[in-house]
This record gives structure tokens, C-alpha cells and sequence, in this order.
């Protein structure tokens, strides 16, 4: 299953290393669709958006996808999320592609009125 990543899941950072370390079976730089704030939480938020997010594209067991599930705060569709998990269509650095699941943050008018957006992606 392939999962994109961006800020604290990424390779070196906190969540990384607590979440994911020793359960990635492939890593790639990636770039997806969407728009990027920085939350007063502490932790960014992707929503819908045009802009190129910069990111990790990352192969794990199917299993292993519960364990993010429950970081991001996921209980699956139609339920009462945090963010909320989609299939997307994300780029490699070699001009390839993966379909990959993303997790997008749901409260889009909170990510708007209180984070800090972030127009460089990463």
C-alpha cells in the first residue's frame, strides 16, 4: 500500500521515527496537489488546493496503515475525523507516479481562519 507523507511522518522527523521507522518497505521524494498550512497545534494540515506539495512517497503493509489511522485521527469514511484518507495521484522526482492514499484535513474553514498557510509546500 502506498502512502504520501508530509511534515512530521517524513523520514527524520518525530512522528517518522515513532510511527513509521522499520515498517517502510519503499521511500521516494513525491509531490502531490493540494495546499499546506502549519496549525497552532503544531502540525501542518493539507487540504484541497492547486499548489505542488513536497512530500515522501512510502510502500508499507496494508496492517500498518491502522497505526497512522489512529494518528491522524481517522475512523473511516462518513465518521466523525480529523483528517480524512483519499486516494491521489502523487509525482516522483523521476517523472513517474503512484496512486497514493493522503491525508487531508477536515475542518477546512478552522485550517483557514487559524493556520499559518504555507505557499512552498513544504
Amino acid at each position: 500500500m502506498n502512502i504520501f507523507v508530509y511534515g512530521t511522518l517524513m523520514e527524520g522527523f518525530g512522528n517518522y521515527n515513532k510511527y513509521l521507522k522499520g515498517r517502510v518497505l519503499y521511500r521516494t521524494e513525491g509531490e502531490a496537489r493540494g495546499k499546506l498550512y502549519h496549525l497552532p497545534a503544531g502540525y501542518p494540515a493539507m487540504i484541497d488546493g492547486d499548489d505542488v506539495i513536497k512530500g515522501e512517497i512510502m510502500e508499507i503493509k496494508d496492517e500498518d496503515i491502522k497505526i497512522l489511522d489512529e494518528l491522524e485521527g481517522y475512523y473511516g469514511e462518513n465518521k466523525h475525523n480529523l483528517y480524512d484518507r483519499f486516494k491521489r495521484e502523487v509525482k516522483t522526482a523521476e517523472n513517474g507516479s503512484f496512486m497514493c492514499w493522503i491525508y487531508f484535513y477536515r475542518n477546512i474553514d478552522y485550517v483557514k481562519t487559524c493556520g499559518i498557510y504555507i505557499p512552498h509546500g513544504n
